[in-house]
């Protein structure tokens, strides 16, 4: 025999009260516009770019017909997603002759690079290296229009 759960409204106002203090806080948000990682790690990030990335990708990020540009069309691919998205990205596919052999304070600090690159503002923090850290901060492609 089946036992039916009651309804939420036959929950007690105490039971609730505690389940709503239970829930975790929202996630601050922050955005590219606010300058999320320091000009020191988007310097180290050019570093690292030029040695791993500017093979394929070209010197000036510029792409060719088959390897997509990390400039422009870029910010269209990935804006408005959590930069989280494009550091699980750059952690496991990248760099494509051996994808997921930088570690997570490089590909950090290539991402710096890429967003100092395409316009964004450094500030005074660095970019953390951490996925789930990065998932509070959208990549807000509109600020480098401006």
């Amino acid at each position: 025999m089946m036992r039916r759960l009651a309804p939420i409204a036959a929950l007690s106002p105490v039971l609730l009260v505690a389940l709503a203090l239970a829930a975790p806080a929202p996630v601050q948000s922050a955005s590219t516009t606010q300058g999320v990682y320091t000009e020191a790690q988007a310097a180290a990030g050019a570093e690292l770019y030029g040695a791993v990335c500017a093979t394929c990708h070209g010197k000036m990020l510029e792409g060719t017909y088959e390897i997509p540009a990390l400039r422009g069309r870029f910010m269209g691919n990935w804006g408005r997603a959590p930069i989280s998205s494009l550091f699980d990205y750059v952690s496991t596919a990248m760099p494509q002759m051996a994808p997921g052999s930088l570690s997570a304070e490089d590909n950090a600090k290539i991402i710096a690079f890429l967003l100092k690159s395409n316009g964004m503002p450094a500030g005074t923090k660095a970019l953390p290296a951490s996925a789930e850290a990065l998932k509070a901060i959208s990549f807000d492609p509109a600020a480098a229009a401006k």
